[in-house]
């Protein structure tokens, strides 16, 4: 376990702390702009879709990516709830109360892409295999797809009090 720690670049240290940082952050009340619930999850999909391992059966990880994505969004819905949530006095955005289900999120999202990095970085053989190509796609879809369905949870939410405002 050491030589793993050992072996991580700097950089992923000060990631982590960044993710640590913006998670505990969660856990007080919360303003969500519509371009904050738009942009974020576009970036999101963006890192996670370009990260994704193609290897020699692409359709695979893209489809393991896909399916993770789905189920990763359908539970978002089920896991984060527009109780409590209220449209700011200007109508513009959400508070949201505070929650730890954002921490617990993104330190999934750092231990997949961690995890993902170091079976790259010590097994390169077996990182193309079919199986690792539909772990690592699934895995790396369903940490977004928690990400991607809160943002469309909420953005939703926000439309329906602007339209009841």
């Amino acid at each position: 376990m050491l030589d793993i720690l050992q072996g991580t670049p700097p950089w992923v240290y000060a990631v982590f702390a960044l993710i640590c940082y913006y998670g505990l952050r969660a856990l007080a009340t919360t303003r969500e702009s519509r371009r904050s619930l738009l942009l974020t999850p576009v970036i999101l999909l963006v890192w996670s879709l370009w990260s994704v391992n193609l290897g020699e059966h692409p359709l695979l990880a893209l489809g393991a990516w896909a399916g993770g994505a789905a189920l990763g969004s359908l539970l978002a819905m089920l896991l984060f709830s527009s109780v409590g949530v209220l449209l700011e006095a200007d109508g513009e955005a959400l508070l949201i109360p505070g929650t730890l289900k954002i921490l617990g999120i993104s330190l999934l999202f750092f231990a997949v892409k961690y995890w993902i990095g170091y079976q790259g970085a010590v097994h390169p053989e077996h990182a193309a295999s079919v199986q690792m190509l539909g772990i690592s796609g699934a895995a790396a879809g369903f940490t977004v797809g928690l990400f991607c369905g809160r943002a469309l949870k909420l953005y939703r939410h926000l439309l329906h009090l602007q339209l009841n405002a």
